[in-house]
Parts: C-alpha cells; structure tokens; sequence
C-alpha cells in the first residue's frame, strides 16, 4: 500500500492536510470526530501523498 492509508492504519496520521496534494485523497471525521484522510478507489500508489505525510515513519529526512 503506497499511500497515506499506511500511515492512518498505524495511528501515526494527524489530520495535518499534507497529503491532499492527491485528488484522490479526501477528508472525513474519524470515530474521535477529526478529520482524517480517506483514499478513493481510482488511487494508482504513485506515493504522491506519502512524500508530503510529515508523519510517515519510513519517510528519510
């Protein structure tokens, strides 16, 4: 899975909107009522969103 779904499915996701660079990517209230991404069904896993997620534990520096 190359996209920002990785990083909600870790819990390492904190709503930051760095990943809506992707026109597949969009926001909606989670179970705690903060927004979170949601991936769409026409994702290809360009990656395009996971080099913008500040918060993605493989991201080097």
């Amino acid at each position: 899975m190359n996209n920002v779904a990785r990083i909600v499915k870790i819990g390492a996701c904190t709503g930051c909107n760095a990943c809506a660079v992707c026109e597949h990517i969009h926001f909606e209230k989670n179970a705690y009522g903060v927004p979170a991404p949601v991936v769409d069904q026409s994702c290809t896993g360009c990656g395009k969103c996971i080099e913008q997620c500040l918060y993605d534990p493989d991201r080097e520096n």
